[in-house]
């Protein structure tokens, strides 16, 4: 099967921070919070030192991931991954860009989203990843494995990984309950990666836990619901 061609050009060179991110953030929070019934657990757990870079990790639901979490008291401004796809369309290219998101050639070992992940990291931003690589549409909305990314960029940059959970029973919906748990900050020695030289097995043990901590965040909420 050949690669998908994609037409459009990101400049992966220089980390921006769009104005339009804190415009919407201040616009859509309070919309948000109307439309859906969000519940908010372990905002105590964000890193409190803001010239530190590092990874929130989050459970892919939905397109609206992203949106949940940064809204959240505390989190800082985010860049985060978005699929290439939506980089096709001028119009979604520019809202999505402007939101400081940026595309991944899923399935294709895009390097330079992965540079780039690293770059925003140790400028001192916040990288936002849905370690599972693609939204979980059914399943019953339970997380799944993890792909390497972000155990890579985490490893390249000697960042710390901040595993958040979105839970909902059953499908999202204008309405739903949505709890929205940030866990305990990871460093390189909680994922095995503060060895000098680490392995694929290191890389994808270190993927893994991440992911280990979404899912008993996400558990937790299930068995309280």
């Amino acid at each position: 099967m050949s690669k998908k061609e994609y037409t459009f050009k990101f400049d992966y060179t220089t980390v921006k921070t769009y104005k339009l991110y804190e415009v919407a953030k201040r616009v859509l929070g309070p919309i948000f919070k109307m439309l859906f019934k969000l519940e908010y657990k372990g905002l105590e757990n964000i890193p409190k030192d803001k010239n530190k870079g590092y990874i929130v990790a989050i459970n892919h639901t939905s397109n609206l991931d992203p949106i949940f979490v940064s809204i959240a008291k505390g989190i800082p401004t985010l860049h985060f991954m978005a699929k290439a796809e939506f980089f096709q369309n001028p119009f979604t290219r520019y809202v999505i860009e402007h939101l400081n998101g940026f595309p991944v050639k899923r399935g294709q070992g895009d390097n330079s989203a992965i540079e780039y992940g690293g770059k925003i990291v140790e400028e001192g931003h916040v990288m936002a990843i849905c370690p599972e690589g693609k939204r979980v549409k059914d399943k019953n909305g339970v997380p799944q494995k993890a792909k390497a990314g972000v155990a890579v960029i985490a490893k390249a940059t000697n960042a710390p990984v901040l595993p958040i959970a979105i839970y909902c029973d059953g499908p999202m919906k204008i309405g739903k309950h949505i709890t929205i748990s940030v866990g305990n900050l990871l460093s390189l020695s909680d994922m095995g990666l503060d060895k000098e030289q680490t392995s694929p097995k290191d890389i994808k043990f270190g993927a893994n836990l991440v992911m280990d901590n979404i899912f008993k965040l996400w558990e937790a909420e299930k068995n309280a619901n």
